[in-house]
């Protein structure tokens, strides 16, 4: 099993859930929303006002080859918008 981290724009939700739901048999998986990466903070602190949008996260369990599967389906994604997805995942050796 992997553990896949998925940091994303919140305007993309319906590709990145797409992907997901695609490559998984019962897509299930945590999200948080209301993230504020980086740029937006520093933006905020530049301009004194916070982001209007801000980024999802998604963190979900499968095997490994439904993570390859995603990761080449987030990889096109991020290609055609130019930004606003960044992915990892790690090895998961223990699930309770």
């Amino acid at each position: 099993m992997e553990t896949l981290f998925l940091i994303y724009h919140e305007s993309l939700e319906s590709d990145v859930r797409a992907v997901i739901e695609r490559h998984m048999v019962i897509s299930r998986y945590t999200r948080i929303d209301s993230v504020v990466g980086a740029r937006m903070a520093e933006r905020a602190e530049e301009t004194g006002q916070p982001a209007e949008r801000r980024n999802r996260v998604i963190i979900l369990v499968a095997d490994p080859d439904s993570v390859v599967r995603m990761l080449a389906d987030l990889s096109i994604l991020r290609e055609r918008e130019g930004h606003g997805i960044r992915a990892f995942a790690i090895p998961t050796t223990r699930v309770i």
